[in-house]
C-alpha cells in the first residue's frame, strides 16, 4: 500500500477555527476586519433539507448549516471540545451523564429564547424512538435530556460513550427553535431557524440559498462589535469544477468548495487566487449492493476488489496529491491502523475468484456514479482496469437527487461514493455507514459482525481499546468486501485574494461569520 503522497495528506489538523494558514499555503486573514458586503460561496451538492438532522451529506450540508445553527460544543483547531451554546459541562462520577451550563442571552432568529426547555425539545427530537432522521444515529448513545433549571441541562446516556460529546458538536447536535419545529412541520428544512450569525432569507431550488446577517447574533468580533461582518452570504449550487474556476477567475463568486488537484497550480499562479487548505481529504470508494443481485455473491465482489489497480487510480486522479489505505480511515487520524488486511491488484486471484462465483469468463454489470468530478474519471478508470479481467462494467451517471434513493434503496449494482474524513470520532463516519441503524447502509449489509463491533466501539471510552475494536470492524468489512476503498484525495478549497479570515470546521466546511471582503 501506499502511504502518504509526495506533499503530504492534510489530515491531521482537523478541527474548528482553522484560521491560520497550513504549511506551504498563503496565509488567509490579513488586515482590519470591514463590515458589510455580500460573500458569495458555491457548493457542489444541493442540500436535501436545511433541518440539521435531516440532511444526507454531511460536510457538504454544513457549509449552508453553520452559517445558521449551533451545538452546544464546538471543536478548536486541534480537534479539543470547547464552548459553544454551552459555557462548561461536568461529567458524572459513573460517565453516564454530563451537566451543561448554557450560554445566556442567546435567542433564535424567531425571537424565542434559547434555554434548557430548547435543549431538552431537540435532544428528544433526534433520539425519538421509530426516527428515520439520517442524522439521528449520532445520539444513539443518548437516552434523555433533562432540564436542572432554565440555564442547565443533563443529558444522561444508555452507557458511557465515547463517542457522545463529539456527536453534540455536530449535526445531530445543532440546536433548532422548539417554536419553529412546532410551528413549520416538515416544513422546517425549507424554513431553518437557527441561532447562528446568519438566518435563512430564501431558497432557489438548484441554484441558491441566501442568509442575511443575525442581528441578535450573540458573538463579537475583532472589531469589538457584534459578528457577523458581512451583511448577507449567497451559496451558489455549482456541481462541475470547471464552472467553478470559471466563475472564481471572474470574481463571479469570492469561494468555490473543493476542486479536483488538476486545478491547484493553476490557481497558485493566478495572482487573484488562493488554494485555502482543507483539515480533511476526500475517501474515494465503491459500495457493492450485497443484498441481491450478482454482487450478492462475495467471490465476484472479491473478483472486482483484486482487478483494481489502486496506486495507478489513485496517481491518475490526484496527481500525486492522494494515498491508498486499507479503508477510509486516514493516516494521520488516531483509528488508523497499516496493519488491516486489504485487497490489492492480483490477476491470478480475479481468475480463481471468478471460477469460485460461478463466472470463469467473466461478467457484466453497471456502475451507477453521480455527475460530477472526478467520479466519471474514476469510474473511467477502473472500468478500463476491470475490462482486462473480462468485467465489463457499464456506466450509469446520474443526478445526486436520483443517485441517492437508487442506492439506498438498494436498486444498484455497484456504485461511486465519496466521504470527507477524519470526522470528529470515527464513529460518526462508521456508524453512519456500518451500524445497525445505519442510515446510509448503501451496500445492504446485514452483519451482526459488523453491528456488534461498531456498537462496541462507540461504546467503548478508552482511545487504545478503541482503536483495537476499529482494526477489528474494518477487518470484518474488507474479508467480506462489502466495499472497494479506492483512495485518498487532498482536498483544496479556492477563494479570491479579497476574502479575508477563511474559517474552517473540522470537516473543512467554512464558517463565514467571521469572514470579510477587503476593499481594493
Amino acid at each position: 500500500m501506499t502511504s502518504i503522497s509526495r506533499r503530504g495528506l492534510l489530515l491531521g489538523a482537523s478541527g474548528a477555527g482553522l484560521a491560520v494558514a497550513l504549511p506551504g499555503l498563503p496565509a488567509l486573514a490579513q488586515g482590519a476586519p470591514v463590515r458589510g458586503g455580500t460573500i458569495v460561496a458555491s457548493m457542489d451538492l444541493q442540500p436535501k433539507s436545511l433541518d440539521p438532522i435531516m440532511g444526507d451529506a454531511p460536510t457538504s450540508d454544513r457549509y449552508a448549516l453553520i452559517q445558521m445553527f449551533e451545538g452546544l460544543l464546538k471543536f478548536d483547531v486541534q480537534g479539543n471540545l470547547e464552548p459553544s451554546l454551552a459555557t462548561g459541562w461536568e461529567w458524572s462520577q459513573d460517565k453516564k451523564s454530563v451537566v451543561f451550563k448554557l450560554r445566556p442571552n442567546v435567542v433564535f432568529h424567531d425571537g424565542e429564547p434559547f434555554n434548557s426547555a430548547a435543549v431538552v425539545a431537540n435532544i428528544a427530537r433526534v433520539i425519538a424512538p421509530g426516527s428515520t432522521a439520517p442524522r439521528s444515529p449520532d445520539l444513539a448513545d443518548i437516552a434523555a435530556a433533562e432540564a436542572i433549571d432554565p440555564m442547565t441541562v443533563r443529558i444522561v446516556l444508555k452507557q458511557p460513550s465515547g463517542a457522545a460529546l463529539a456527536s453534540l458538536a455536530v449535526e445531530a447536535g445543532m440546536m433548532c427553535s422548539p417554536a419553529a419545529l412546532k410551528k413549520l412541520g416538515e416544513n422546517f428544512g425549507r424554513q431553518p431557524v437557527g441561532t447562528g450569525p446568519y438566518r435563512f432569507a430564501e431558497w432557489i431550488g438548484g441554484s441558491q440559498i441566501r442568509m442575511v446577517r443575525n442581528e441578535t447574533y450573540w458573538r463579537d468580533g475583532a472589531d469589538g462589535k457584534r459578528l457577523p461582518y458581512s451583511d448577507s452570504v449567497i451559496l451558489r449550487i455549482i456541481p462541475t469544477t470547471a464552472v467553478k474556476m470559471v466563475e472564481v477567475k471572474s470574481g463571479g463568486v469570492h469561494l468555490v468548495d473543493g476542486v479536483t488537484p488538476r486545478d491547484f497550480e493553476e490557481v497558485q499562479a493566478n495572482p487573484a487566487l488562493k488554494l485555502v487548505a482543507v483539515p480533511p481529504g476526500i475517501a474515494q470508494w465503491m459500495t457493492f449492493n450485497v443484498s441481491k443481485g450478482i454482487f450478492a455473491n462475495p467471490a465476484l465482489r472479491a473478483a472486482v476488489n483484486h482487478g483494481i489497480d489502486r496506486n495507478v487510480l489513485m496517481r491518475g486522479i490526484t496527481r500525486g496529491f492522494g494515498a491508498v489505505t486499507p479503508t477510509w480511515v486516514p493516516p494521520t487520524d488516531w483509528s488508523f491502523d497499516a496493519g488491516v488486511p486489504s485487497p490489492s491488484l492480483d490477476p491470478a486471484k480475479v481468475q480463481a475468484f471468478l471460477k469460485e462465483g460461478g463466472q470463469p469468463n467473466g461478467f457484466s454489470c453497471k456502475i451507477s456514479i453521480i455527475q460530477r468530478d472526478p467520479d466519471t474519471q474514476v469510474a473511467q478508470i477502473v472500468q478500463a482496469q476491470l475490462k482486462q479481467h473480462k468485467i465489463n462494467l457499464e456506466i450509469e451517471i446520474l443526478e445526486r437527487q436520483a443517485w441517492v434513493p437508487k442506492v439506498l434503496g438498494l436498486q444498484h449494482e455497484l456504485a461511486i461514493g465519496r466521504v470527507n474524513v477524519p470526522r470528529a470520532d470515527p464513529d460518526h463516519v462508521f456508524g453512519p455507514f456500518f451500524g445497525r441503524a445505519a442510515a446510509q447502509n448503501w451496500s445492504g449489509i446485514k452483519d451482526e459482525e459488523v453491528f456488534g463491533l461498531v456498537d462496541k466501539a462507540r461504546e467503548e471510552t478508552e482511545q487504545a481499546k478503541r482503536k483495537a475494536l476499529y482494526k477489528d470492524l474494518q477487518t470484518a468489512l474488507n474479508k467480506n468486501n462489502y466495499y472497494s476503498w479506492l483512495f485518498f484525495r487532498e482536498a483544496r478549497h479556492v477563494a479570491r485574494k479579497e476574502l479575508q479570515n477563511i474559517v474552517l470546521d473540522s470537516g473543512g466546511a467554512w464558517q463565514l461569520a467571521e469572514s470579510w471582503i477587503a476593499k481594493a
